[in-house]
């Protein structure tokens, strides 16, 4: 019963440990041990005959502590498996310079678009497109009530008829030297004058009519029958849906290959459906902050894919480089 005290001591210390080696914790090891040998060497059971006990008087079982291997090998469980991170170039990343494929966002734009406004001071009487309406180069779009401004002009071509009577008159006169020569010039600066104030009513009269430029749709009316409205007002907004353009951005790396006549493929968001265009031209500057460049491109033909200024696509750009 003599070792019970020293076996019992060393099984506290080694339960503290949890698993750690025990080093310089309790009394000297028994004779017979040799000096610095590890504490997980030494026995922890107490003798068969001896069992340890514990404050209660009941036996204790002790547990030997891991040993270094075993923790280590606990420690690399905990961790998991090592997992070996690919570079960007194993790991299949492209470049954004590479001209073998590449997307830019997009937007569809008419290549003929303008806001009609007045040229006189005048009531509207007729507007026969309404919103939406589609319409040919020539027809008839907006009329004003000009009748005021043709009355001007018919008094106007009647003084230019007088003073072109008084010049011819003159002239014969002056043939049979019974008028002066300053006369004459006095009556054909007046017929001048007259045929000057002539064109200027003409060419108000001709606002009174407002054609279409070109073919296309009413996008908006600004402006309705019987309304007065005054020089320069906004009457309509025009657009020709038929003749697109696609503005694209793209990085400024792409200048390297990207050159007009590019094809590429241009899909409409709105739509769903993919075109085929080419590059029509390069805007001469890049946006120094973000790094891009906008391109002008053109669809193939009238393969528009239903498109109608305004919508936004995705444009592919595949085998540019090549």
């Amino acid at each position: 019963m003599s070792h019970t005290p020293l076996a019992f001591h060393r099984m506290v210390c080694l339960s503290l440990a949890l698993g750690s080696l025990l080093q310089g914790c309790g009394p000297s090891p028994e004779p017979g041990k040799t000096p610095g040998a590890s504490s997980a060497e030494v026995s922890v059971h107490p003798p068969s005959d001896a069992p340890a006990l514990g404050e209660d008087g009941a036996p204790i079982e002790l547990v030997p502590s891991a040993t270094a291997a075993e923790t280590d090998t606990a420690n690399a469980q905990d961790q998991g498996p090592a997992v070996a991170t690919p570079s960007d170039k194993a790991s299949g990343k492209q470049d954004a310079g590479d001209p073998a494929e590449g997307n830019a966002r997009g937007v569809v734009r008419a290549v003929h678009e303008a806001t009609l406004s007045a040229g006189m001071t005048a009531q509207v009487l007729k507007m026969p497109v309404t919103e939406g309406g589609s319409f040919k180069k020539g027809d008839l779009l907006v009329v004003f009530d000009c009748e005021r401004a043709q009355a001007d002009l018919r008094a106007a071509e009647a003084a230019m008829q007088v003073e072109q009577k008084t010049v011819e008159t003159n002239e014969e006169l002056e043939h049979f030297n019974s008028i002066g020569k300053f006369d004459l010039l006095i009556s054909q600066s007046k017929l001048n004058k007259a045929k000057a104030e002539a064109e200027a009513l003409r060419a108000q009269v001709k606002q009174c009519k407002v054609t279409a430029p070109f073919a296309g749709r009413v996008m908006e009316r600004m402006a309705h029958p019987h309304e007065s409205v005054s020089v320069s007002q906004p009457l309509l907004r025009i657009v020709d849906t038929g003749d697109l353009e696609l503005d694209v951005i793209v990085p400024s790396k792409w200048l390297q290959w990207l050159k007009p006549g590019t094809p590429f493929s241009f899909k409409v968001d709105e739509t769903g459906k993919a075109s085929e265009a080419v590059v029509d031209r390069l805007l001469p500057a890049v946006d120094p902050v973000s790094k891009t460049v906008k391109i002008i491109g053109r669809f193939n033909g009238k393969s528009a894919g239903g498109a109608i200024p305004g919508m936004s696509g995705s444009a592919s750009f595949r085998g540019a480089g090549a």
